[in-house]
């Protein structure tokens, strides 16, 4: 349900409502519109009076959103008691209530109408013109916050997010979902190191995929156990930190989820060990993990070669790497669990050097087919860098080696490459070097989903 706040000051919300008494018993979630426009003192009576035609109106409420409307430049709110007592009615006790903070008016807003640690969703932009206000805001409902976005469009030091004037920490107890996104040009300011304070010890989410602006673990500190998803860019801030503070590497971890958004080559050489100690304590547990570059991309293969644990994962996309078939069958060897994977397979490999295209087929056939794989997609992430031929040999062999496949998506760059692909596939099937690997009920068949064209894989009864 949406209220209009000008129809409950002007009194036409009250009295379209009273004589009805209309009860909404399974609303669940209320929109309230405020907008920038003077209130008439006398018109406070009827925000008073509306209180318990809401409360009767809406019995079940549990999810708040408020909103700002920024029609009227110049104009002013007054702000008034009675306005205070139905936000407090409205927002105190509800399991979530959310407001976004986009401008100094919409966080204005926030400081006077909405009562302290009610908001548990804040959606704000840090700008320039604003960002005490917006910190503020954020302090102010430090307690109830459960997610947190943030949207920079200013460099300055966002420190004062959890730090108030004073240099006093807020803790948020609460909080399990923090979203910061940079949105201007400009590297943030360096926040100075914030020393024993644990500020978010119930964090399930970090998203963070710009260079850290901060110079110590204050993100990570304390959440080891409940961190599930992490969104983050291996820079020298970020390696430089790992490798500090140890703490955040130490024990078994509890992430499901990662991505990292990119890693520089000198880095990756630099802090091979990091990110290698970094690797075997997450990986273990994580179901899905996004990687964006080729380093990151040999050390996970280099710790699947010579680590003996199987992993859990289900969901692997790769990102701007190249990955060699014989490399591949080692990957899927060591996660049989992958079930969604996306990834560019460039070459055979130079262990196939010298070797036919059929022994090399067979005996990486071999070394998959006893292996109880549960990949069901497969998505071919850039069809520019990758042979036809070869992308031909990579489906034929994983079809006839993961029963569940059922789809590999190929990025369409025109419909000839994709029927070049499709055709030579149906021919290698055909072919005497590989027709008894291929399940002879097995059919390919070719659509389009864009921007993919989809190579099907269905056997008849």
């Amino acid at each position: 349900m949406k209220l209009d706040y000008q129809s409950i000051v002007n009194g036409s919300a009250v009295h379209r409502l009273k004589d009805s008494w209309v009860q909404f018993p399974n609303a669940r979630f209320l929109e309230i519109e405020f907008q920038h426009t003077e209130h008439k003192a006398e018109n406070a009576s009827n925000v008073t009076m509306f209180i318990p035609i809401m409360q009767h109106m809406l019995p079940a409420i549990t999810k708040v959103y408020m909103t700002v409307s920024e029609t009227k430049e110049h104009a002013q709110c007054v702000y008034n008691t009675s306005l205070q007592k139905l936000l407090e009615h409205v927002c105190l006790g509800r399991q979530w209530v959310s407001m976004e903070a986009t401008s100094v008016k919409q966080t204005h807003t926030i400081e006077h109408l909405v009562p302290a640690n009610s908001l548990t969703r804040l959606f704000c932009q840090w700008k320039h013109d604003n960002h005490q206000l917006v910190a503020q805001a954020i302090r102010a409902n430090a307690t109830s916050l459960q997610y947190l976005v943030i949207f920079i469009f200013s460099p300055t030091n966002i420190s004062s997010i959890i730090l108030d004037p004073t240099n006093r920490a807020s803790i948020f107890p609460n909080l399990s979902i923090l979203s910061l996104s940079k949105l201007c040009n400009e590297e943030l300011e360096t926040v100075p190191c914030i020393p024993d304070v644990v500020p978010f010890p119930r964090l399930t989410a970090l998203e963070m995929g710009f260079t850290c602006p901060f110079s110590d673990d204050v993100l990570l500190r304390g959440n080891h156990g409940t961190l599930n998803e992490l969104i983050i860019r291996l820079d020298y801030r970020t390696m430089h930190i790992l490798s500090t503070y140890q703490s955040t590497l130490r024990g078994p971890s509890r992430l499901s989820y990662l991505v990292i958004v990119k890693t520089d080559l000198e880095i990756s050489k630099q802090y091979a060990h990091t990110i290698h100690t970094f690797m075997s304590n997450i990986i273990p547990q994580l179901k899905k993990l996004f990687i964006n570059g080729q380093n990151i991309l040999e050390h996970l293969l280099d710790l699947l070669t010579h680590n003996p644990v199987y992993y859990k994962l289900q969901r692997l996309v790769m990102f701007s790497c190249e990955i060699p078939l014989v490399q591949l069958v080692t990957l899927l060897q060591k996660i049989p669990t992958l079930k969604r994977m996306t990834c560019d397979v460039t070459s055979l490999g130079h262990e196939a050097s010298g070797m036919g295209l059929a022994p090399l087929i067979r005996s990486l056939h071999a070394q998959l087919k006893p292996l109880k794989l549960h990949l069901g997609e497969w998505t071919i992430a850039c069809g520019r860098a990758v042979s036809v031929d070869i992308t031909a040999l990579s489906i034929i062999l994983l079809a006839s080696t993961c029963p569940h496949l059922k789809s590999v998506y190929y990025p369409v760059q025109s419909e000839d490459e994709s029927l070049k692909v499709f055709s030579r596939v149906c021919m290698l099937q055909q072919s005497g070097e590989f027709r008894d690997l291929v399940d002879s009920n097995m059919y390919f068949s070719l659509t389009t989903i864009s921007p993919y064209s989809v190579i099907r894989i269905s056997t008849s009864v």
